[in-house]
């Protein structure tokens, strides 16, 4: 079994509460199309990772995200990465909103990070 080669825990708004040295999050996404949003207001989180941290765009993350508060009702999130490079990710969190009949839409919640590399 390899041990993570790097992790995280992150605020709602992108603030590192615990992570490696050396890594850095922000609000400032690549620019794409996300379900429910305007091109102009991609919502998510840029992961950036220190030179050399891993040896190839092909490591593995496990992402984790809180549940999505909304209206003094807590509703299911789903998280996931794109644009995987040897650079970093963007990480998008969508709420699951299904239960309430209202859309799926992109949101700001805390979510933590672990990044395991086989070299």
């Amino acid at each position: 079994m390899r041990t993570p080669i790097a992790m995280g825990k992150i605020a709602a708004d992108g603030t590192i509460l615990k992570a490696t040295p050396g890594i850095t999050v922000n609000r400032e996404i690549t620019k794409g199309v996300l379900y429910g949003v305007n091109d102009d207001e991609d919502i998510g989180y840029k992961v950036i990772l220190p030179d050399r941290l891993v040896s190839d765009g092909n490591y593995i993350v496990q992402l984790t995200t809180e549940i999505y508060e909304e209206d003094q009702d807590f509703v299911y999130t789903i998280i996931g990465l794109r644009y995987q490079s040897i650079r970093g990710f963007d990480v998008i969190i969508w709420a699951n909103r299904a239960q309430t009949g209202r859309p799926i839409v992109p949101v700001y919640v805390p979510w933590h990070f672990v990044i395991y590399d086989i070299k």
